[in-house]
């Protein structure tokens, strides 16, 4: 579970359908405040879901702050499978306070670098091992196809929170055995992951090995968490392809 920021966190609260009989999963918690570096906040140990109790379990934790929280499920006396209905994360009555500033803060510079590397990303689909994972991985010889003669197919990048966005890269692998083709996408952005914005109207974008394979798209300035490529057409092969998709501020 990514929080979105570092929160206060000292419970993390479970349930299973409130019909299911009773059975006891072996359940441990993780927190990390940057995705990469977790601690065990709860050590490995069973944990029962009993319909006489609502099917919920609640679990303390050493109280901080968190971005994300993990559940590792190791056991399940009921199915032999993880199971999850609800998975709550709480931060007491009394989150932590900090002074007030006596000066105003410094004002922050605008993000550098691509925002994507890295950050979540999910598609509607993909072939094979191309999965949408690899446009986010910094590698260049690594890439998302989605399914074939299935258009439209779209791919979409979490910044985690709203960013200023200008400017879009997208790549393909700089091989020379990726022809010329041209892909045509619409770009688009959110605030909330739900209601999304045109940034770009749906266009032909070629990629040329002459060139590195590689398009950049300029958006208008603004604010957005979410950025979405919807692809509905390439020359080259019949479904979306990227090997990076990358977003910057300027």
């Amino acid at each position: 579970m990514d929080l979105g920021a570092a929160r206060h966190v000292d419970r993390v609260v479970l349930k299973l359908p409130a019909g299911w009989e009773r059975r006891t999963q072996t359940v441990a918690v993780a927190g990390s405040t940057d995705g990469a570096s977790y601690t065990t906040l709860a050590a490995a140990a069973g944990r029962t879901f009993d319909p006489a109790s609502g099917n919920t379990v609640s679990i303390s934790v050493p109280a901080g702050d968190r971005r994300f929280v993990r559940l590792t499920v190791t056991g399940n006396t009921g199915w032999p499978a993880a199971q999850l209905a609800e998975f709550e994360v709480y931060g007491g009555s009394t989150p932590p306070t900090t002074p007030p500033p006596t000066t105003p803060p410094p004002t922050t510079a605008p993000p550098t670098g691509n925002l994507a590397a890295g950050r979540p990303v999910a598609a509607t689909s993909h072939a094979d091992v191309y999965v949408a994972t690899n446009v986010v991985d910094g590698n260049p010889n690594t890439y998302w196809e989605s399914a074939n003669n299935a258009f439209p197919q779209s791919v979409t990048v979490d910044l985690g929170t709203a960013r200023p966005v200008s400017r879009i890269v997208l790549k393909l692998p700089p091989s020379s055995a990726w022809q010329t083709r041209t892909q045509t996408i619409a770009v688009l952005g959110s605030t909330d992951g739900a209601s999304y914005t045109t940034l770009k109207a749906s266009a032909g974008h070629t990629f040329d090995p002459a060139s590195g394979n590689t398009v950049s798209i300029s958006v208008p300035a603004g604010d957005r968490r979410f950025v979405r490529l919807t692809v509905t057409g390439n020359t080259g092969w019949p479904a979306g392809q990227l090997a990076e998709f990358e977003v910057y501020a300027t």
